[in-house]
């Protein structure tokens, strides 16, 4: 099915007139399993006369797996358990189930596999950092989806770095992640990474010193956005964001958004998962407590509303959360995996 020309037509199946919240729930079994849960809920356009909503989300499937990556609608993920010349890597429908393993590689336990897509030839590719155990980190591998003979390509040579200190995303081609250059603290760098014409570029980051442990990057309008919540000197929950203006100078642009007072986001920890196509910021408890919410917050309105999201039932340790998932039913339709 990978192989396959519909692979590459995923796009023009697709309808983006609805997009979702997905979530994936880590929960923990009675024999120390780690498992990952999918789960999604309607994106509600929340009335400004009203401050708060309900919502239930939908099950969908679940995996055996503690991490995952995202891109454009489909899932990639390392199952939990295996390791070296065992390691199996899926790629996965979060919605339907439907998966496909990829072809085996050594993998190491703390390799980062980075799904993107390339919205001109309509190409998913997935990047992985191959001997992480020996640092620097400056040999990869990639795995092109859609052609007629999948295998893993090696010595994709990028710049030296030492350590993640983000998640990636893939917004108009482009991987994006921070890394730490070298062992010294304090000099952080974004590795971008084209999936089209897979080439690597280095912007310099010293504008997230000091915040990359709460740090996300977002898509801001089809820029690359880091942003983080933290509690300012008044007891207020501000948001700091940077965004990513010019590629080729590495200009950066700074905002700092006040929300308004809400108890529910007060009580417990929080993260941003993201922007929407509306232009609100989405933020997620990070725990687990019920009611479990998430929040919208429109930054030019200076508005803040939650929605209570229920039927993550019980024994749940994280929730992580995508915004403006769209579903695709098609996904593996025609052929079998």
């Amino acid at each position: 099915m990978l192989s396959s020309p519909y692979f590459k037509e995923l796009y023009l199946t697709r309808s983006s007139a609805r997009p979702r919240l997905l979530f994936v729930v880590h929960s923990v079994g009675e024999e120390e399993e780690e498992e990952l849960h999918f789960y999604s809920s309607s994106q509600p356009r929340i009335p400004y006369d009203k401050s708060s909503l309900v919502v239930a989300a939908d099950y969908h499937t679940t995996f055996p797996s503690e991490r995952c990556n995202y891109a454009s609608g489909l899932i990639c993920f390392r199952v939990k358990g295996c390791s070296g010349e065992e390691a199996m890597t899926l790629i996965c429908n979060p919605i339907t189930g439907q998966y496909a393993e990829l072809p085996k590689v050594i993998m190491y336990i703390p390799s980062k596999a980075f799904l993107g897509f390339d919205p001109i030839d309509k190409q998913f590719k997935i990047l992985v950092d191959h001997h992480p155990s020996f640092p620097p980190r400056d040999r990869h591998i990639i795995l092109t989806l859609g052609v007629p003979k999948l295998g893993w390509r090696s010595d994709i040579c990028c710049p030296k770095y030492y350590g993640y200190l983000s998640e990636g995303i893939c917004i108009s081609g482009v991987i994006y992640y921070l890394v730490c250059p070298r062992y010294s603290k304090g000099v952080y760098e974004i590795v971008c990474f084209d999936v089209r014409y897979e080439e690597f570029k280095v912007i310099e980051a010293q504008c997230f010193y000091n915040h990359h442990q709460t740090l996300r990057l977002i898509n801001y309008k089809g820029k690359l956005g880091g942003i983080t919540g933290n509690l300012n000197d008044s007891g207020a929950i501000e948001l700091r964001m940077w965004v990513l203006h010019d590629a080729e100078k590495q200009e950066w642009s700074e905002y700092v958004y006040t929300l308004p007072e809400n108890d529910d986001i007060k009580l417990h920890d929080f993260t941003v998962a993201g922007m929407t196509t509306r232009g609100e910021f989405v933020l997620s408890m990070i725990d687990t407590f019920k009611p479990f919410y998430v929040f919208y917050f429109n930054p030019e309105k200076n508005v803040l509303r939650s929605v209570e999201i229920q039927g993550f039932g019980e024994d749940v340790s994280s929730v992580k959360v995508f915004v403006d998932h769209v579903e695709d039913f098609n996904f593996f339709k025609r052929e079998s995996i």
